[in-house]
């Protein structure tokens, strides 16, 4: 399925009556880990870096993603292959030491099994490659298995990951507010720091080996999410080596300014949060980088402010290019990858840049 296809598909679903995420939205977990397919867009997205037993560092991204096309029952009598849900996969294993990121795609209908999501708890594939949850005593209540392998390129990953905190709703109590018309708002919730083990197999042929290192799990899910004047976001998932992890995304305009939607989180050490608006922190670009593909021109250091918490330190990219084309399955080129905090705290985490290469209005 190419752009054009995923593009008419999308316009199709918008056509829709989905649910939209309204104010006072109720997340009961762990309930709510799975789909929600009366809403049209979900997402259940995971980061991390990974170091294998000689010290070898990787980077990783590993998503399902859900499309609604439509809202509705099957009629009686109806094709099981009509598209009523579409599921598209990434996966993305950056080589630091190589100075390089390698990346695989699906793209499947809900239909005779080629992919899927439970309603009852967290069970989301396409094809082969999956997330799952499982219980188990710890503070996330939880234990999420992720495997995904593409043998053209030679990447495999498979990853049980451990919550060492809760899960953190974003924004009101999950309420995760894009825009000023009714609707534009996902549901937000994060494991913000999970421990990882498992094995990877980074491409050309290498063999899998066992790898460990933390990670970053979302889900997310909405109808409408950005607001009217809104091409991209610049989103930050850091976690820092004194216990604290900070989320933020910047809302961007055509013209490169922040909307007033833009929004953060900080959760402290002992797994409490703090609510960032706009006004509280501020995202500056001090270097970028021009992909020799599609030629945008991306962000790729930025000082991080957020003064009332004493924060001001710089992110740049562990690898330069990281730019991901997705033309065979959502349709979206953008930017993700590994970054290094260094500054008032140091850490690392992982950065998603959209909308340099085309903008993001209509997709979302």
């Amino acid at each position: 399925m190419r752009t054009a296809e995923v593009a008419l598909l999308v316009s199709l679903a918008l056509m829709a009556d989905w649910r939209r995420v309204e104010p006072g939205v109720a997340i009961e977990l762990p309930r709510d880990h799975a789909a929600h397919p009366d809403v049209r867009t979900e997402w259940w997205y995971v980061t991390g870096h990974l170091a294998d037993e000689a010290g070898r560092a990787f980077g990783f991204q590993f998503t399902i993603f859900r499309s609604g096309m439509d809202p509705e029952p099957p009629a009686p009598g109806a094709s099981p292959f009509r598209a009523r849900q579409v599921y598209a996969g990434h996966l993305a294993v950056t080589d630091v030491a190589r100075g390089r990121t390698l990346f695989a795609e699906r793209l499947r209908r809900e239909a005779a099994g080629f992919a899927g999501a439970a309603t009852e708890k967290l069970s989301a594939w396409v094809e082969n490659w999956s997330i799952e949850a499982e219980d188990a005593a710890n503070p996330g209540g939880v234990v999420l298995r992720v495997a995904g392998a593409d043998a053209a390129r030679g990447l495999a990953l498979r990853l049980a990951l451990t919550p060492r905190k809760p899960a953190v709703r974003h924004g009101d109590g999950g309420y995760s507010k894009k825009g000023d018309d009714p609707g534009n708002a996902s549901a937000y919730v994060s494991f913000t720091r999970l421990e990882a083990r498992g094995t990877l197999a980074p491409g050309d042929g290498e063999p899998e080996r066992a790898v460990a290192g933390e990670a970053w799990f979302d889900h997310e899910w909405g109808t409408t999410q950005l607001g009217r004047g809104v091409v991209g976001w610049d989103w930050f998932s850091l976690q820092l080596d004194d216990g604290r992890e900070l989320m933020l995304y910047g809302l961007r305009r055509a013209d490169g300014t922040p909307a007033d939607a833009s929004a953060g989180t900080l959760v402290r050490a002992d797994g409490s949060t703090r609510r960032l608006a706009r006004e509280d922190f501020a995202i500056e670009p001090s270097a970028t980088w021009t992909s020799p593909r599609s030629r945008a021109r991306y962000p790729s250091a930025w000082r991080v402010r957020v003064a009332s918490e004493s924060i001001d330190f710089a992110l740049a990219p562990l690898v330069p290019d990281c730019e991901l084309d997705t033309a065979d399955s959502t349709g979206v080129t953008y930017w993700e990858g590994p970054v290094r905090v260094t500054g008032s705290a140091s850490g690392r985490g992982y950065a998603e840049l959209t909308g340099y290469a085309g903008s993001m209005d209509g997709f979302f």
